[in-house]
């Protein structure tokens, strides 16, 4: 009987590994881990530049001013609630954890991001060696030190790139591991590496959605490892699809939310588009000079020719390559994982980022693989027919340069300023970078040039609403308030569903004292977003100035509903309960204003007057105390604690502080005649009659009128 017919098919042969050198796959223990260090000392030179770098653009947005990242309930907000700008829990998450170890501190961030690159190079190296990828630690090496990489790691807010590559990376090394023999015809589904590939995909999704390439990174793999996708292959994919799907499409309907439309473009534009990216990207990778932190916007034109080449030249690669799979194999697959990793900004879906370009370094992180694979791959190929010495050498002068061009690029990324100045001098037209150098120099105090820029940005941009509202309120702030209400009306008029707009207009007319018309501009402002503490805060402050207490109170109250650590608002409640002598409300609500903010001595003192109206004089006068704790030359607290201590019965220390009010403040008549009748009531009718004969000439220097009556009769009779 014949026994089991056994298979004539020869599996096809895995990709030979190279034995030249540099490439780290075989490396023994101490060899592996010394490669280790070399590649995570020579990423964190690289980067060192940008390590004490201050946070830029929207970091600011994701992480110092988000009120979940700051928010006890901040995790379950990012994961249960569409509150977030994106669906990107998992590097939320990381924000929320470092917020409380580092708070506003971007060097924690910064070494936080340096850490993730430094170990997605590691894992690359890994990954290329299990594949049998040669020079697999080179292209590690190379992907660690490339300039296009830094501002995915140098920039804050692309955490979520270096998050999502790298567990999309472990999500394929345990997909790997749960596939030993991919010669196997049976699908093993309940292997628990494959389900764990699975979580870590999930993952990488959940730090950004560009991770959605992994289904089709895995069936590339699989055609890599076998030389043919088998039915097997696209059986143990599947489940990875729906993963995508689903986690695309909530990404998709966030943006949509959270951004409305980015741009409009016909089908035939985004695919002329989707051309010319491969292209862009791939020069960059290759010769990575004149990077940009943002490039000139493209306006792509189906009626020019020269828009067809570049996807022309794409589909004519791709089908010579193809054509010639058997011997163009791995220039093949490097060509492939590029364009699969540039699928999700190749621009046939928007993303926020395209408003402003179609092209951006960070857009490139996971693409960068095949072509940094694929260089590594030729040059251990040609190391094995030269000597040593010579191939070594070459491949350190390759990662010297790329190093000395990343570190040059990561200096950028010290300070906003030096990052648009360099932008501006390579992309003059970027409106976005007028704008916030405009902001950041407003920041700084440099008005003048700030408002230079805001007037470029307006030539460049003429419907930049944030533009022109930021120059009215640099033009207000200045004192010319003439100048610049026309600008923040017109911003209001160009948009008129702008709250802030409105807002804005309010401010400058509360400035200039138009009350009535502030008023109208708050109400606006709060039709179109009737949750804003801070203009319920300013409609009060502006109702308290024309009198009307009542509706000030009511505002100051719906303000403290939406924010009830708003310490201004319950100053102005309690100063507008005191205009209406309801005493023990109006105590009540600055207590709680100088708890929010206990460093401010205004409200120390202002507490020290209610509690003296209120009968509670020793109160009164640790209020006085605390202010002048923190305003040593605060002459009103000065001379308010001084009168509580006369009629305490302690003249001589109020007399002191009489003394020391008139030294902060030498035109203050007041404490000069409470000084002179302490005097006289203790009998230093003398220093009375000297300090009546003082108070006389600062009267009559400064021109204040009624003083003269109450001095006469304590004046030296020279004098009178």
């Amino acid at each position: 009987m014949a026994g089991p017919r056994r298979s004539r098919r020869q599996p096809a042969p895995r990709p030979a590994a190279a034995a030249g050198p540099a490439t780290g796959a075989a490396a023994p223990g101490p060899r592996r881990l010394a490669l280790a260090a070399l590649l995570c000392v020579l990423t964190a030179l690289c980067y060192l530049p940008a390590l004490h770098g201050g946070f830029i653009w929207d970091d600011r947005v994701l992480l110092t001013e988000n009120a979940m990242v700051r928010a006890q309930d901040g995790l379950y907000r990012f994961w249960l609630t569409t509150q977030a700008y994106d669906y990107w829990p998992l590097t939320a998450t990381t924000f929320w954890v470092e917020w409380r170890l580092w708070g506003t501190d971007p060097t924690g961030y910064h070494a936080t991001n340096l850490a993730l690159h430094a170990l997605e190079a590691l894992l690359l190296w890994a990954l290329l060696a299990r594949l049998r990828v040669p020079g697999a630690y080179l292209a590690a090496l190379l992907f660690a030190v490339h300039p296009v990489n830094v501002e995915s790691v140098a920039w804050i807010a692309q955490r979520k790139n270096l998050v999502a590559l790298l567990f999309l990376e472990i999500a394929v090394l345990l997909y790997l591991r749960s596939d030993p023999d991919p010669s196997a015809e049976k699908v093993d589904l309940a292997n628990r590496w494959y389900w764990l590939s699975a979580a870590a995909f999930v993952l990488a999704m959940l730090g950004k959605g560009s991770a959605a390439v992994l289904p089709l990174i895995l069936l590339l793999v699989a055609w890599w490892r076998r030389g043919r996708l088998a039915r097997r292959d696209v059986l143990r994919v599947l489940p990875f699809f729906p993963i995508a799907a689903g986690l695309v499409a909530v990404n998709v309907w966030f943006q949509v939310h959270g951004a409305g439309t980015v741009r409009e473009a016909s089908p035939i534009q985004r695919l002329l588009g989707a051309g010319a990216v491969v292209w862009f990207y791939l020069s960059k990778a290759l010769l990575p000079l004149r990077l940009s932190f943002i490039y000139p916007q493209w306006h792509i034109d189906a009626r020019d020719a020269r828009w067809w080449l570049p996807l022309l030249a794409a589909v004519a690669v791709t089908l010579a390559l193809w054509w010639d799979r058997a011997r163009a194999r791995p220039l093949l697959a490097a060509w492939l994982f590029f364009a699969i990793g540039l699928l999700p900004v190749m621009g046939f879906a928007d993303v926020y980022f395209m408003k402003y370009a179609l092209v951006a370094d960070h857009y490139a992180h996971i693409a960068l693989i095949g072509v940094v694979a694929l260089v590594a791959a030729a040059w251990s190929r040609w190391a094995q027919g030269a000597r040593r010495g010579p191939a070594l050498a070459a491949a350190a002068a390759l990662v010297g340069t790329l190093a000395l061009l990343t570190a040059r690029q990561a200096a950028l990324y010290r300070d906003e300023e030096p990052l648009y100045a360099a932008t501006l001098a390579a992309n003059p037209a970027c409106w976005l970078c007028h704008h916030n150098l405009g902001i950041l120099l407003a920041d700084r105090g440099r008005a003048d040039e700030a408002a230079r820029h805001y007037e470029q940005a307006l030539a460049l941009k003429p419907d930049l609403t944030g533009a022109r509202v930021n120059l009215g309120l640099l033009l207000d702030a200045a004192g010319r308030s003439a100048e610049a209400l026309p600008h923040l009306q017109e911003a209001a008029r160009a948009d008129p569903g702008s709250w802030r707009a409105h807002y804005d207009v309010g401010i400058v007319l509360a400035h200039a004292g138009r009350w009535s018309e502030a008023v109208r501009a708050y109400e606006a402002a709060l039709a179109l977003r009737p949750g804003d503490a801070a203009a319920h805060n300013a409609l009060g402050s502006a109702w308290q100035e024309l009198g009307d207490d009542a509706r000030a109170r009511s505002e100051f109250e719906q303000a403290l509903k939406l924010d009830p650590n708003d310490a201004d608002a319950h100053s102005r409640l309690g100063l507008s309960y005191a205009r209406a002598r309801m005493l023990p409300q109006a105590i009540a609500a600055l207590e709680r204003a100088a708890a929010l903010r206990p460093d401010d001595p205004t409200l120390q003192y202002n507490l020290g007057i209610l509690l003296t109206d209120a009968g509670r004089a020793p109160e009164a006068m640790a209020r006085y105390e605390s202010a002048l704790r923190l305003r040593p030359d605060y002459a009103d607290a000065h001379n308010n604690l001084a009168i509580a201590l006369a009629e305490a019965g302690r003249p001589d220390e109020a007399i002191a502080h009489y003394v020391q009010a008139v030294a902060a403040q030498p035109d203050f008549l007041q404490a000069r005649i409470n000084l002179m009748e302490t005097l006289r009531r203790r009998g230093r009718t003398a220093e009375a009659a000297a300090a009546a004969q003082e108070a006389l000439a600062f009267a009559r220097a400064t021109g204040q009128q009624g003083w003269e009556p109450r001095l006469q009769p304590w004046l030296a009779p020279a004098v009178r």
